[in-house]
Parts: C-alpha cells; structure tokens; sequence
C-alpha cells in the first residue's frame, strides 16, 4: 500500500491540519507541516481504512485537479496519494467532513476527517478543530 496523506485547511493554509497514513500500518498528524504525532495504526483503524483505500486507489487518477472555488473563509480539504503528480480530491467544504467528491471518496474523507480529528482532540483539546484564517486574525 501507498502514502496518503489528508489535509484540511482554512483558504490560506493558516490552519493546515494533515493525516499521513504509511501503508496502512503508520500514521503521522501534521500541524502546519510539523509532525505533531507519530504512531502505528491500530487493527481496527487498519480494518476499517483498507476497504476505503483500495476502492479509492482502483479510481483513475486525474492528470490535473483544479482547485473548487469558496469563500475566504472556507475550508480546503486534499487527499493524496504520494506517487501520483495532482491530488485525487481538492474540495472546498463548508462543513467537514467535506462530501461532493464522489461515493468513492466521500466514505474515505469522512473516516480519514474522524481520526484526525480524535487525534487532535486527544493531543490537546482547544486544537481539535479547524481555526478559520479570520478567526486567527481576531486573535491576533
């Protein structure tokens, strides 16, 4: 089995948040582009993944995938996988997990979105969900 790597992020990748999945045996949680955590996947998540990945992997990949337009203060939402030259799915959402990418990759996004997110709940708990770059801003 290949990398494949899920991320998710406000318009401006301000908040990239990203799941690294090894050969469905090893898993990294990426912060903007740090490694936040590494661990190996669990029996369970491995079973649940696999069905998902291999019917993904079977779908053409497409020679270029053009962004979806959103607002400004939207999400992003990308699945790769490592080898291939464009991302299987680029979608803007409004809500995750983001859906409009097909049955294929619907189910996969949504089961990839759930563990990101557990992870960053478990890590720390105010950063389990997506800050908006206007949100940041306020912040600021």
């Amino acid at each position: 089995m290949r990398t494949m790597t899920y991320e998710r992020s406000g318009r401006t990748n301000t908040a990239a948040q990203a799941l690294r999945v090894e050969g469905l045996k090893h898993l990294w949680v990426l912060e903007q582009g740090e490694v936040v955590l590494e661990r190996d996947l669990t029996p369970t998540e491995a079973d649940e993944l696999a069905p998902l990945v291999e019917e993904a992997s079977q779908q053409p990949a497409p020679v270029v995938l053009v962004p979806q337009a959103g607002d400004p203060e939207g999400l992003a939402v990308t699945l790769a996988f490592e080898d291939e030259e464009s991302p299987r799915v680029r979608l803007a959402a409004k809500h995750l997990p983001a859906r409009g990418a097909g049955p294929h990759y619907d189910a996969l996004l949504a089961v990839l979105d759930a563990l990101l997110t557990r992870e960053l709940h478990v890590r720390a708990p105010r950063h389990a969900h997506v800050v908006l770059p206007h949100e940041l801003r306020q912040e600021e």
